[in-house]
């Protein structure tokens, strides 16, 4: 299986207003009202994110493109050979998802992975808020982080049946973060799980398919620098100070969204190509990415199970 890379994720939240304005304002997307919420372009698609009117706070869905329907068949049937639930989108589900075609699937940790094509270009130009442009295209829409409960299933899934490749690791204590390509972007997917012997019992001190932080790459170093201010005269809390990462080298910071996870917006991250090896780092970041001395934390912070 051939995943061309992130296509869109679905979030529900209580904050939809809240979400809005820190859509357009710190992170310069473009928000359009929906029956249940808001959906929210970052580029050429019609939409990228969107936001489920709901009385939780929660991960809902995240969508992996194919290129188009006979590479989606061909993927659902080789799920369904090794044994795995596909369940096939009604019409509603494809008018919801503004898609041709899309099946789903669920991870080992119970998030909801729907595999689609045919994503609908807008015939009007994305025009930022802020007047932000960010790296999409053959990279996909940028990068989701996940908690999970069993690594090494976790691992396998996504390498064995979804066809992620493997750019690197990082050793973090007791746990190990992955990190995951399905095209030039270092990664489209990293989750992080305790390393344990196989005799132990896992502490349960994560819940699986808890949303850490998503990620979007703005094109210019200024963008970020303009978003970093804007965050720093209070237009969201600050999660994490700038700094550059050890792996993928994105200089980003990290803010606090109105759902109470995180975003990484970042700039300037190298690509892989393959025949890629993957090596192993220890510690995130080669500087900064600091947790500010009164980082504030949103009211009724919560984490964001699938």
């Amino acid at each position: 299986m051939q995943l061309s890379g992130l296509g869109y994720f679905g979030l529900r939240t209580r904050r939809v207003n809240e979400w809005r304005t820190f859509a357009e304002d710190v992170l310069g997307l473009s928000a359009q009202t929906t029956e249940d919420g808001l959906r929210l372009r970052a580029d050429d698609r019609a939409w990228r994110i969107a936001l489920h009117e709901s009385d939780s706070e929660e991960f809902g869905y995240v969508g992996w493109e194919v290129p188009g329907p006979a590479e989606l068949a061909a993927a659902a049937e080789e799920l369904a050979r090794a044994g795995v639930d596909v369940s096939h989108a009604d019409d509603r589900t494809l008018r919801e998802r503004d898609v041709l075609g899309l099946f789903h699937i669920e991870d080992p940790n119970g998030v909801r992975v729907e595999i689609f094509h045919g994503a609908r270009t807008a015939t009007t130009p994305f025009v930022s808020p802020t007047g932000a442009r960010f790296v999409t295209g053959e990279q996909g829409l940028g990068h989701v982080v996940f908690s999970v409960d069993d690594y090494a299933a976790t691992l396998l899934f996504y390498t064995e049946l979804l066809g992620f490749r493997l750019s690197d690791f990082c050793d973090l204590g007791r746990k190990r973060i992955a990190f995951l390509h399905t095209n030039p972007r270092h990664h489209s997917l990293a989750f992080a799980g305790l390393v344990i012997e196989p005799e132990r019992k896992p502490r349960k001190d994560v819940e699986p398919g808890e949303l850490f932080h998503f990620m979007l790459e703005a094109d210019t170093l200024d963008t970020v620098g303009y978003a970093y201010d804007r965050c720093q005269a209070g237009a969201a809390p600050l999660a994490l100070t700038i700094g550059r990462h050890s792996n993928d080298r994105m200089l980003s910071f990290y803010a606090v969204t109105p759902s109470g996870f995180e975003v990484e917006y970042g700039y300037g991250a190298i690509t892989v190509e393959d025949p890629w090896t993957a090596t192993r780092v220890d510690g995130t970041s080669l500087w900064g990415h600091h947790r500010p001395a009164r980082a504030a934390a949103p009211a009724g912070q919560e984490g964001t199970k699938a």
